[in-house]
């Protein structure tokens, strides 16, 4: 599999999934436009894949300001020379009991997992659609089809992610515009391991309900979203791939009964 000559965006690419996605595009050739909020580990990181021979651009900057993707996505096109693959990688998370949700939190949550999203779509399929081809990825969530008590616009954005991704699929297919979504299930990341060190879950419960037995590395995600963006995945439209080592799929409370 080759992304050679591909301009790819990852938005939120500079920490956990989004960097190994980063590097697995960079590695397969693509030229990849990081986008994040943080200006020193945007410069920090495009500049070490530079270093490394691969062609790389740090853009920081808050990616819920719509006024700014048009902007930040003529300057991809600019200097890339194309833009063939967008991967919708930044969002959050917040705990909280839902009688305590404040209307700040349900905006922070959504302008970013899902708003954001949406306009980020918009502005790839702009240049997209007149190039005939194009690769979208929405980085979703087990907690979009898996509820959690305490992460009600959590769960709610990621779910509208799956549809919008379902929309904006049948909506672009025929332009030459695939777009997908992967839904993650429990990985080795820094908001995997803040909630197991909070106490808001434990790793024995993650194991004793995924059939797999283990967490995902963000590398088997990246894996994946390599997998949608390219020619072998050619008539995969509209999909939510789930890559949660069966989480999804399991249909009683608790593993520990098949393991034992």
């Amino acid at each position: 599999m080759t992304l050679k000559g591909c301009g790819v965006i990852v938005t939120g690419g500079a920490g956990g999934i989004g960097r190994t996605i980063v590097d697995t595009f960079c590695n397969l050739g693509a030229a990849v436009a990081i986008i994040d909020i943080r200006q020193d580990l945007v410069d920090d990181y495009a500049v070490k894949l530079r270093s490394e021979g691969k062609k790389a651009l740090g853009i920081a900057a808050d990616v819920t300001d719509i006024s700014c993707i048009q902007s930040i996505t003529d300057r991809v096109v600019s200097e890339f020379g194309s833009l063939d693959i967008l991967v919708n990688n930044a969002g959050r998370q917040i705990r909280k009991p839902s009688v305590d949700f404040t209307e700040e939190h349900w905006d922070q949550l959504m302008d970013l997992n899902l708003k954001a999203v949406f306009f980020w779509c918009q502005a790839a399929a702009r240049v997209m659609i007149p190039a005939g081809r194009g690769a979208i990825v929405n980085i979703s969530s087990g907690n979009s089809v898996k509820m959690m008590p305490g992460r009600a616009p959590y769960c709610i954005s990621k779910a509208g992610v799956n549809a919008l991704t379902a929309v904006l699929g049948i909506e672009w297919a025929s332009l030459g515009v695939r777009v997908n979504a992967v839904a993650p299930g429990w990985i080795k990341t820094d908001m995997v391991q803040e909630g197991i060190r909070l106490r808001v879950v434990q790793e024995s419960q993650i194991l004793s309900i995924t059939p797999i037995g283990r967490l995902a590395t963000t590398q088997e995600i990246a894996d994946v979203v390599a997998f949608l963006c390219g020619h072998e995945a050619r008539y995969i439209v509209g999909q939510t791939i789930f890559v949660d080592g069966g989480w999804s799929a399991v249909g009683l409370p608790d593993m520990q009964y098949f393991n034992s």
